[in-house]
């Protein structure tokens, strides 16, 4: 279970990415709307970021075969 800061961090981090999913849809670029919307679900889900995940390895560092 998440202690308060940890909510704390979610909720800015999910106005953020309200934020500029707002961005996204006013310039009608596509492709960031559809990241940050899988941003949003993954947040929502408690999951990793699949933007991260995508570029970095466990160890966060920049995947080799990129």
């Amino acid at each position: 279970m998440q202690g308060a800061s940890g909510s704390a961090e979610q909720e800015q981090e999910r106005e953020r990415l309200e934020r500029a999913l707002a961005i996204a849809q006013r310039s009608g670029n596509r492709f960031m709307q559809e990241n940050i919307e899988r941003e949003l679900e993954a947040l929502r889900q408690q999951r990793p970021s699949p933007l991260i995940e995508q570029y970095l390895d466990q160890d966060g560092e920049i995947r080799p075969d990129l």
